[in-house]
Parts: C-alpha cells; structure tokens; sequence
C-alpha cells in the first residue's frame, strides 16, 4: 500500500528540541499551507495546517527556520495509540 505526501508548506511553529529514549533529536513543526486547486470544475482554496515530525540529524539543522518555505515528503501516521490524527513524517525537506 502506498502512504506517500508531498506538500509545499510554510514552517508555521517549530518546538524545542527533544530526543528519543535512544538519543535521537526530534523536532516537531506545523507546517501551514494555502494554494487554488480545481475540483469539479471549479476553483477551490485549500487552506490547511498539519503536524510534522523531522528526526535525526536534519532535525538539528531545521529547528531554527520558522517562516520558511519548504517542499516535504514524507509519510502520514497516528500521533499515537491514543491520538489517531495524523501527524506528516518527514523524510526529505528542502528550502524553496
């Protein structure tokens, strides 16, 4: 099964640093976007925010960019097994 996102976004907030029991840096980002799609013919604004998770040394390197413009990929998961919204694991970023 495929579970793969794209999305140009603007960095909205980034939170503080944090790391796994393993030591791994996570940073946690809502990343906020805006563009006109077509559905069914007509114009659509589609504004939306969504959580992001960049982990690892990219992380590190990220945790100061608020403001920037960025194309993701990445996958979708649950938050956790108590939180079933989605949250946007990032696996590629880059400024644009």
């Amino acid at each position: 099964m495929d579970n793969q996102l794209s999305l140009c976004a603007q960095i909205k907030t980034a939170d503080p640093i944090r790391y796994t029991p393993a030591g791994l840096p996570v940073l946690t980002l809502w990343l906020s976007h805006e563009s006109w799609q077509n559905e069914l013919g007509e114009r659509y604004l589609a504004k939306m925010e969504i959580e992001a998770k960049l982990m690892g040394e990219a992380a590190l390197s990220w945790q100061h960019r608020q403001g920037s413009m960025v194309r993701v990929s990445g996958f979708l998961a649950q938050k956790g097994r108590r939180y079933p919204r989605p949250v946007l694991h990032i696996q590629q970023i880059y400024e644009i």
